[in-house]
């Protein structure tokens, strides 16, 4: 392919770098820090056992002069090993409302941390099947990598036991590199159910 057909990968603008560093460094700064992670807050809000989450979520992909309207639901299993820690295996399915493009489907292995009061860090690493190149180039492109993300989750019901079933709301950043070394992105914001 001739480099018109194939465009150069589209890279975060810096003022999106800088939000999103500056909205990590505001939850660190308003987040506090108890002495012990057995008997912070932390601890009060989730409990150690099995772990599951499910969403259907709105998505863009950035592309060269554009992005591509999407969509992904995503499956999540695993445990919390402590109150803070969560491992877990995530499959993924995203569609991309675009014409003839592929679903994308994949799969990572994830960590995610509970900083305070129901404030979350997690990323993951892994596959994905499909994700655009261009909006003309509709051929499977499939990519390794993994995402980063961040989010609230809150109770739904009784809060006095650790275990139960929460919503939160969430973003996260999929990026991956395909075959031909270029990297893609896949953004992911809104509500998702966590179940233990």
């Amino acid at each position: 392919m001739t480099a018109l057909a194939y465009p150069r990968p589209v890279r975060l603008p810096t003022t999106v770098k800088l939000a999103l560093v500056a909205l990590l460094a505001t939850i660190a700064v308003i987040a506090p820090r108890p002495a012990r992670a057995s008997e912070g807050q932390v601890a009060t809000d989730f409990k150690r056992g099995p772990f599951a989450e499910f969403a259907w979520r709105p998505a863009v992909v950035p592309l060269r002069n554009d992005v591509m309207p999407a969509a992904r639901t995503h499956m999540m299993f695993g445990a919390r090993i402590s109150p803070a820690v969560t491992l877990g295996t995530m499959g993924h399915l995203t569609i991309y409302f675009d014409r003839d493009q592929k679903v994308g489907a994949g799969l990572d292995a994830m960590i995610q941390v509970n900083v305070t009061r129901g404030f979350y860090l997690r990323g993951g690493a892994g596959v994905i099947s499909h994700v655009p190149v261009a909006r003309e180039i509709t051929t499977r492109t499939p990519g390794y990598g993994g995402q980063v993300g961040l989010g609230y989750a809150f109770k739904l019901g009784d809060k006095g036991k650790g275990k139960g079933i929460a919503l939160a709301l969430g973003a996260d950043y999929d990026l991956r590199i395909l075959a031909d070394k270029r990297r893609r992105g896949v953004f992911v914001l809104g509500l998702s159910f966590m179940f233990g």
